[in-house]
């Protein structure tokens, strides 16, 4: 049994077609039936029902499904290991962030590319729920997010800091000096907000439900920078974390006082999966760095 023919399998339960299977896999489909069929014959048993064209998982290739993607996953974890054994001369670090937490990851990005300057870099930007997926599939290596919710059993979250949420305005508005605002109040101003879907307005949602508040959203945005943007020429409010706006200039956060809009951030890992020196490492740098400057302007 080869590691390939496990990846042919794999790929032909994923598409249930050998033609575009063998057209992902970048060989003919007369090799990826010849591969699958021997990996049959070895087994003992059919991994597919084949009727005409048409291709359906027995029940042994469901179950056999489960030990192949394992023996895959433990064949990429060693070969993990072993590039790690080269100090950190190559490698590729694949980092999953929130935008809310951009301006954290700033001081550890410039360290780490002073300390290891041929480790490449690749920041995916996502939803958490996007993030947790590509962790999933091993398309990064780790995620910083902002999370509330049920922890899946196979990741880890690892708390990295916990920031206020606040109301943010422009230097110019009214509201500018403000010590402080009670969330009942934010209700009468015109919010700019991060659209549905995003922690950061699933977590808002909740508290506008928890304190009876229909808060007057005037404008939804994909992209939080946008968000700020629009605060900064002070033609809208929002509310965001201490940490998403730290570093950012003309705009003034006011502390909601009558409630606990207190947000964990977390470094989320996969549970079972070998973990890459140039993670480790990163994620040191992250813990160490002083987190005072995210909980205040």
């Amino acid at each position: 049994m080869e590691l390939r023919q496990l990846k042919y399998f794999l790929k032909a339960k994923e598409l249930l077609n050998f033609t575009e299977a063998a057209k992902h896999l970048y060989i003919t489909q007369s090799t990826l039936s010849q591969q699958i069929k021997q990996l049959e014959e070895e087994l003992g048993q059919p991994l597919f029902d084949r009727i005409g064209k048409r291709i359906s998982l027995t029940e042994a290739g469901e179950r056999f499904a489960v030990y192949a993607r394992k023996s895959l996953d433990a064949a990429l974890d060693g070969e993990l290991m072993l590039k790690d054994l080269n100090e950190l001369k190559t490698g590729v670090l694949k980092i999953g962030l929130t935008w809310g937490l951009k301006s954290l990851v700033l001081t550890s990005l410039k360290e780490f590319t002073t300390a290891y300057p041929n480790v490449k870099i690749e920041i995916t930007f996502g939803t958490t729920n996007e993030l947790i997926d590509a962790l999933n599939y091993q398309l990064i290596d780790f995620a910083l997010t902002f999370f509330e919710g049920e922890h899946q059993e196979n990741l880890l979250y690892q708390p990295l800091l916990t920031s206020e949420m606040a109301l943010i305005v422009s230097t110019d508005s009214s509201l500018s000096n403000r010590k402080a605002i009670s969330f009942a109040e934010i209700a009468s101003l015109k919010l700019a907000l991060p659209v549905k879907g995003f922690s950061t307005r699933n977590f808002l949602d909740r508290q506008f439900e928890m304190h009876n508040i229909s808060a007057n959203i005037a404008v939804e945005v994909n992209h939080t920078s946008t968000v700020i943007d629009l605060v900064r020429v002070n033609a809208f409010k929002t509310i965001l974390t201490f940490a998403t706006v730290h570093g950012e200039t003309n705009i003034c956060a006011i502390p909601i006082t009558d409630c606990d809009m207190s947000r964990e951030a977390v470094i989320i890992t996969l549970k079972e999966s070998y973990q890459k020196r140039s993670v480790k490492l990163f994620v040191d740098l992250l813990l160490t760095e002083d987190k005072q400057p995210y909980k205040q302007l």
